[in-house]
């Protein structure tokens, strides 16, 4: 064979195609084998490989001499000169196409819709802005509280219509509210003090209730006077001091983080506690 090859040269195609056969294998049986689709294997012992790319060309051939037991080198300069399929070229550029006058109209109006769109959420978004600044100011900027009388108190805590909104209540209308608790505290503990008070209340020792929270919680705190001693959203970080008479009336929205104190001593309210809502009666020891 290799006498044969330097007198008459021959391609790669006839000598992959005379040791198929001297190893007594079809053509289907050599694709098997050598997991080369029998059309490619055919169109390169034919020669006629002007289909199969040129990047796999030369990769089948080696791959099939190699199945044959055919040495590569021996058959290299003629793998290299083989020819195969050219890739097609094709330009990665979009080519720009005339437009015509229905599509600059459709685009000019697209932009219009989204641009007024635009300017009206925007212009929504700063009057509901300012708005809001504006109530809030008039808010903060409110007189204080009307004091009212003793009963008109309790009827509307009996009513349910005492609940304020602590988070838009001003520091103002807080503080001054605070006094007046303590103002009335005073002036039961002195009424106490020269017997004035109701038989009821003979022993209305005052006792000190304080609460520290570490989240923002709702607390409402009544006496056995019926003074509402809180009433209020809590926030976090911050702690309170009440003075008033036993039994009371303790009620915390959020009891996982409040801290509880009564004469200096901690009130559990694990016990009393459901949904991270806490209701107990606090009487004196």
């Amino acid at each position: 064979m290799t006498s044969q090859r330097e007198l008459i040269p021959m391609r790669p195609g006839d000598v992959l195609r005379y040791e198929r056969e001297q190893q007594g294998l079809t053509l289907e049986l050599a694709a098997a084998r050598s997991r080369i689709k029998p059309s490619v294997l055919e169109a390169i012992e034919s020669g006629e490989t002007s289909r199969i790319p040129s990047v796999y060309l030369r990769g089948y051939i080696r791959n099939y001499a190699r199945f044959l037991g055919v040495d590569t080198a021996s058959l290299e300069s003629e793998i290299v000169q083989a020819q195969g399929a050219e890739p097609e070229v094709r330009t990665v550029f979009t080519v720009n196409r005339k437009r015509n006058a229905g599509e600059r109209w459709l685009k000019a109006s697209s932009y219009l819709v989204a641009s007024a769109l635009i300017a009206t959420l925007a212009w929504q978004f700063t009057h509901e802005a300012v708005r809001f600044s504006q109530g809030e100011s008039k808010l903060n900027s409110a007189g204080p509280e009307p004091v009212e009388s003793a009963d008109s108190t309790r009827q509307e805590r009996r009513t349910g219509n005492t609940h304020l909104n602590a988070s838009i209540a001003s520091m103002e209308n807080l503080s001054k509210r605070g006094e007046l608790s303590s103002d009335t505290a005073a002036e039961q503990a002195w009424a106490a003090i020269s017997g004035e008070a109701n038989p009821v209340a003979a022993d209305a020792a005052l006792h000190n209730l304080s609460i520290t929270t570490s989240a923002d919680t709702w607390v409402e705190i009544t006496d056995a006077s019926g003074n509402q001693l809180e009433l209020d959203l809590i926030r976090a970080g911050s702690s309170r001091e009440y003075s008033g008479q036993a039994p009371f009336d303790v009620m915390v929205g959020r009891a996982s983080a409040v801290v509880l104190n009564m004469d200096g001593t901690a009130v559990d309210l694990g016990p009393h506690t459901r949904g991270n809502v806490a209701r107990i009666t606090l009487r004196s020891r």
